[in-house]
């Protein structure tokens, strides 16, 4: 056995160094792949939000909308009837809208022509504040957002029917987000402002 002279001291051999370097390339690995998984994960969220964020604005501008306008109009099809018929109120007949009209909050009751009116056209909600005319529909919705379903149903739209008109919105898509499709389904109601009773 070899003896050591007193201040002298052993080095790591080449096995140590390449056990110690193995070890440390192993747990940077994990930790870079489990980094890389959170940056995805981030991502992914970061890009959900933005686009519920935008169904968000859309949905609380619209029932902003409805809550202070007056004489509602429920159609079963999507496409707008003549600007006076719109002007008439009415409850959606036989289950869920298409498409919803409504007097504006500054609009002019005797004029027909300044009705606003939403409905889904393809995968994206419109609105048009000149009574559904031609060229006169706008999106609502980002691109990203997918309107599968958009329905309304309407209760209370005539007067004289003791009940205070309230419209139920009721949402079903989807949203291209990194990394897959998130599926959403949101619903709200809104009571109008102005006493029907």
């Amino acid at each position: 056995m070899p003896i050591l002279e007193k201040g002298t001291r052993r080095a790591f051999t080449l096995v140590e160094m390449m056990v110690a370097v193995s070890i440390f390339a192993i747990v940077m690995l994990v930790g870079v792949g489990a980094l890389l998984a959170l940056v995805q994960a981030n991502a992914r969220a970061e890009a959900i939000n933005s686009v519920m964020n935008n169904l968000n604005a859309a949905l609380d501008s619209m029932s902003r909308t409805i809550r202070v306008g007056t004489t509602y109009h429920c159609e079963t099809s999507p496409v707008p009837p003549l600007p006076a018929t719109l002007a008439v109120p009415q409850d959606c007949a036989g289950g869920g809208g298409k498409l919803l009209a409504l007097e504006g909050a500054n609009g002019d009751p005797n004029n027909p022509n300044d009705q606003i009116v939403y409905r889904l056209n393809g995968t994206q909600l419109e609105r048009s504040l000149a009574a559904g005319a031609n060229g006169t529909f706008v999106a609502i919705t980002a691109p990203e957002v997918s309107i599968d379903k958009f329905e309304f149903y309407v209760v209370g739209a005539p007067r004289g029917d003791n009940l205070q008109p309230r419209v139920l919105m009721h949402i079903q898509g989807s949203a291209k987000v990194p990394g897959g499709t998130t599926i959403f389904t949101v619903q709200a109601s809104v009571v109008q402002r102005l006493l029907d009773i």
